[in-house]
Order: C-alpha cells, then structure tokens, then sequence
C-alpha cells in the first residue's frame, strides 16, 4: 500500500489536522444522538371528562338495569333504555332518576279501525245472543213487501 507523499510538513500536518477534526465532531454528534435517546420522553396524558361537547340537549345510552343508570355519570339529560325498549329511565344532573314503562303504539289506518269497530260490535253482540237477548221489546218500522206465492185461485197444471 502506498502512503501519499507529502513535500512540505506543514501542509501533511494540516491534512491529519482536518481528518481528526471531522472525526472529533462526528464523534461528538454521535454521542449526543446516544444521549438524546437515553433521555426518557416527557410524559404526555390528556383526560378527558366529558364526550365531545354537542348542541344536543339530551345523552342517550342502552342500559341493562337501573344500576347501570345509577353508574352513569351525566353533563346533562340522559335517556336510557333497555335493550327489548320495554323501560325508560330518564337522569338528570343531579342524579335523579324517573322510571318509565313503554308500549308500542301501533298506527292504524282507517281500514284496520273499521275492522277493529266491527269486530267489537260483534262481540257485543255475541254478548246479548248469551245473555238471552230478548228483542220482543225492540220496535221496527213493517215494510210492504209483495208476496211471492201463488194465488189459491189459480190451478197449477202440474200432475
């Protein structure tokens, strides 16, 4: 291997002068990348006590039993329901609690009232028939009405 010549001393002192320099500042970024990372990071937690602040006016929540309720931290009115929607609990931000039992309504349009009303008017009258109605007592208006069958006078020619 060959080494470079150099003419003049000052200047080869100068070259291994530089080289060490690099070397030293190399070094040194070195140790402080090892020192930097050996520094424990600072610890950072956020809490936070509340949901996301929205314009609504009411929490609401599946609840299992009024303990879950009573376990339930509020900011404002909270509607809590079980999960068969049979029982409403409402909390307010004091802590009370109301208890509310639900039952479907169902819509019905004209049709189904209509068949609703005929089937109690049916009833009722299931009702009177075995109670032993008696209908001598109920006055009806007699209507006119032609007879259909054939006058004795007239023979039949049927043999």
């Amino acid at each position: 291997m060959a080494y470079p010549v150099y003419p003049n001393n000052q200047f080869y002192t100068q070259e291994l002068q530089s080289m060490r320099d690099r070397i030293d500042n190399q070094l040194r970024q070195i140790q402080q990348n090892q020192v930097q990372q050996q520094m424990p990071q600072p610890i950072t937690q956020n809490f936070q006590l509340a949901t996301n602040p929205t314009n609504n006016e009411l929490e609401s929540k599946y609840a299992n039993s009024i303990d879950d309720v009573k376990n339930t931290f509020v900011m404002k009115t909270g509607l809590f329901i079980n999960k068969d929607f049979s029982t409403l609990w409402i909390k307010d931000v004091t802590g009370k609690i109301k208890t509310y039992s639900l039952e479907e309504v169902i819509e019905m349009d004209d049709k189904d009232k209509e068949i609703l009303d005929l089937k109690k008017q049916i009833k009722e009258m299931k009702g009177l028939i075995s109670n032993g109605y008696d209908d001598t007592n109920v006055v009806e208006p007699v209507k006119e009405q032609k007879s259909t069958r054939v006058q004795n006078s007239k023979r039949s020619n049927a043999k």
